[in-house]
């Protein structure tokens, strides 16, 4: 790699012309100024002056030296300008969140990203534990969780709340619902489905409820847009985030059961502590806290 500080001297010499005026304005003695030039004729293998008295001329190799500095200045001139100007309509915007969570905010992103074709949205859908790992390694800048970490890397800040629903097929709406139903009729299950039903059905059907694990399964599906289906054709019964029972096409197809215990995540949007975000997130943050919310 030619090193810069000679590199530095070598086009400052040959814009000058002058070895001595080249020593004043870089603020060097002359001799220096024959060092570096010395230094990265050694460095490059060939000389790159033909000296004549106090004048000189580029050699072929010092022609093309030159035009390689003169490039790669510029390059790095745009690379300053590019780094200092934070386009808030421009760039990557990477968000992690549930795949319920990502069924409300995705449709309003794709609004902002046609509205400014130069960013890039990124949205993935995953639990909470993995939110939380991906922006730790910076695979993610922000995401949105129900369970705070312990990491002291990570800042977290309560945006709202999202109800559990329990949810079963819409023939079940003319009974009062009685955990023997949903023994009957048994559970959808999903990526988040343990813990969901886990929580609901302690909180409001202790005495019979022992444990997920001890439910009829009558299906898994990991695809957020889909666990709903099963639902409506009368095949089981799930628990989801009131979000994502919201944005289910077919609602006449559902019954949301009353519950006497309701139980609420908290939701916090997470990010790390000193990894300050772009200014393009500046748009993200504030849409996220107005859509949950609401």
């Amino acid at each position: 790699m030619i090193n810069q500080q000679w590199l530095h001297t070598f086009l400052t010499l040959v814009e000058v012309g002058h070895f001595t005026q080249t020593a004043e304005k870089l603020y060097m003695t002359q001799p220096g100024v024959s060092q570096h030039i010395k230094k990265i004729e050694e460095q490059v293998g060939v000389p790159l002056l033909n000296r004549q008295g106090k004048k000189f001329e580029l050699t072929r190799a010092g022609e093309t030296l030159y035009e390689f500095g003169c490039k790669r200045r510029l390059e790095e001139d745009q690379l300053l300008r590019e780094m200092q100007f934070d386009d808030p309509n421009k760039g990557e915007c990477r968000i992690a969140c549930s795949g319920a969570m990502a069924t409300l905010l995705y449709p309003h992103f794709l609004r902002r990203q046609k509205a400014h074709p130069d960013l890039v949205i990124t949205v993935e859908a995953a639990p909470n534990h993995l939110i939380v790992k991906n922006i730790l390694n910076n695979e993610v800048d922000l995401g949105i969780v129900t369970q705070p970490s312990p990491s002291s890397e990570l800042v977290h800040d309560t945006i709202g709340f999202e109800s559990l629903c329990l949810v079963l097929p819409s023939e079940c709406a003319r009974h009062e619902i009685s955990f023997n139903i949903l023994e009957t009729i048994g559970f959808i299950n999903h990526p988040d489905g343990s813990h969901y039903a886990d929580r609901l059905l302690s909180a409001n059907f202790n005495e019979a409820f022992h444990g997920v694990g001890k439910l009829k399964i009558k299906g898994y599906i990991n695809q957020i847009n889909q666990i709903l289906m099963p639902v409506s054709e009368g095949l089981g019964f799930t628990v989801l985030p009131e979000t994502a029972v919201r944005h289910f096409e077919q609602q006449s197809l559902l019954y949301v059961a009353p519950l006497k215990f309701q139980i609420k995540d908290e939701l916090f949007l997470v990010r790390k502590r000193y990894r300050a975000l772009p200014k393009r997130y500046d748009w993200f943050e504030r849409k996220i806290k107005e859509l949950v919310r609401t």
